[in-house]
């Protein structure tokens, strides 16, 4: 059930919209940043997401809940440097930012919008990252630091513990 009042819709988007604007400048600075992921940043643009997110679940706008969310999830792997923003990646990201904007724009419709095209790519990364992760699923990369490379997918496999010299 949508909110209906005005006031409140207005709020809403004049907040998600700042956020979005502050979101998509965030993700051409990780962009720019390539495989030197800053943290701060990701976790920045992933409160941005989260907040928007939030509140439009709060406002029963569920295709930009649901976008949201999805979007959220690439960026969570990001944060936790289980992820690196390729340029494949990134322009999955300002892309969904895009869609957000144009739900943004016509508010009133935007349940009747099916995102799921533009979910499914996010959905992947994240699957295929996961997948990667999984020392079951995928071969893993040898070496200290080593990285794979999945269909724009890539993670960073972490170098094994070094026991204590008592063990």
């Amino acid at each position: 059930m949508v909110l209906n009042d005005p006031e409140i819709i207005q709020e809403f988007l004049t907040e998600s919209t700042e956020h979005l604007a502050d979101i998509e400048q965030q993700l051409l600075e990780i962009e720019a940043g390539g495989e030197h992921v800053n943290v701060d940043l990701v976790n920045t643009v992933f409160r941005g997401v989260h907040s928007i997110k939030g509140a439009a679940g709060f406002m029963g706008f569920e295709s930009v809940q649901g976008l949201a969310h999805s979007l959220e999830s690439v960026l969570n792997l990001m944060r936790e440097e289980a992820l690196i923003p390729t340029s494949e990646i990134m322009d999955v990201l300002l892309g969904a930012a895009d869609l957000l904007r144009q739900l943004f724009d016509d508010i009133e419709n935007s349940n009747a919008v099916d995102v799921s095209e533009f979910v499914k790519p996010l959905d992947a990364i994240v699957a295929k990252a996961m997948a990667i992760s999984d020392p079951d699923a995928a071969p893993q990369p040898e070496g200290p630091n080593a990285s794979v490379d999945a269909g724009g997918v890539t993670t960073t496999a972490e170098p094994d513990a070094v026991p204590d010299a008592d063990e």
